[in-house]
């Protein structure tokens, strides 16, 4: 069974001596031959690989004490290291009843890669997120400016239309009062009375139109209020 599982296994006795170990034990780790056999210090097996790196940076002689130590406390340990060959190893040691330890070596390699590949996944699309959220930003704002220009130059045209209609009714209701005196002149003939009449018909029409564009800017401003009431839909189409 121990030949057959994918981890890596070895299992030392409380002399913190090799006792049993699998294959996958020996592929993991490339032991010369002859050096993994039954008795052999594991201190001899931990300072092997730690002068190849195995362990990680620092002193050769401190990696051997501290896994020495945990073994010997019967500390349960769990490690990732990342191996000079790139691959990441998980050993994870616990205590043997009665004396003694085990621990096992998984190659998480392809897990983490997985998780690294995910990590700059996630940080891909915050990134994008964020993007998105100073685009989107920035074009409320845009809109904002956008909303805010349209309502000024409405506001203005409300305000020019109510001062030039105002401006504009003034000489025209003078010409009104012009022509209405003209057309009541003692010495006028027919023709020139008609003409007189339909130049005051003209500046009516005028005045209309004006009086148009003032109520228009009435509506701009709220200056206008509806008032609901019922009457005769005849009137209303006369």
């Amino acid at each position: 069974t121990l030949e057959n599982v994918s981890q890596g296994i070895s299992v030392v006795d409380a002399n913190m001596r090799l006792v049993a170990w699998n294959r996958r034990y020996l592929e993991l780790f490339d032991y010369p031959d002859g050096m993994v056999h039954v008795g052999v210090p594991v201190a001899d097996l931990i300072r092997r690989n730690a002068e190849l790196g195995e362990c990680g940076p620092g002193e050769v002689d401190g990696h051997v004490a501290k896994r020495i130590d945990y073994m010997r406390a019967g500390s349960s340990h769990l490690f990732q290291r990342i191996r000079p060959d790139g691959t990441v190893i998980e050993m994870r040691g616990r205590a043997l009843p009665g004396g003694g330890y085990v621990t096992t070596y998984t190659d998480v390699t392809a897990y983490k890669h997985a998780e690294q590949a995910l990590i700059e996944a996630n940080e891909t699309l915050e990134l994008r997120v964020e993007q998105r959220t100073a685009e989107l930003s920035e074009s409320l704002v845009a809109t904002a400016h956008a909303r805010r220009a349209a309502e000024t130059a409405n506001i203005s045209k409300t305000r020019f239309l109510a001062a030039a209609s105002h401006d504009l009714l003034q000489p025209l209701n003078a010409a009104r009062l012009f022509t209405s005196a003209l057309r009541q002149h003692p010495g006028l003939d027919a023709e020139a009375s008609q003409l007189a009449e339909r130049i005051d018909a003209s500046f009516r029409s005028a005045e209309d139109l004006l009086d148009a564009l003032l109520d228009t800017s009435r509506l701009d401003t709220g200056s206008y209020r509806p008032e609901v009431s019922g009457f005769a839909l005849a009137e209303l189409f006369e």
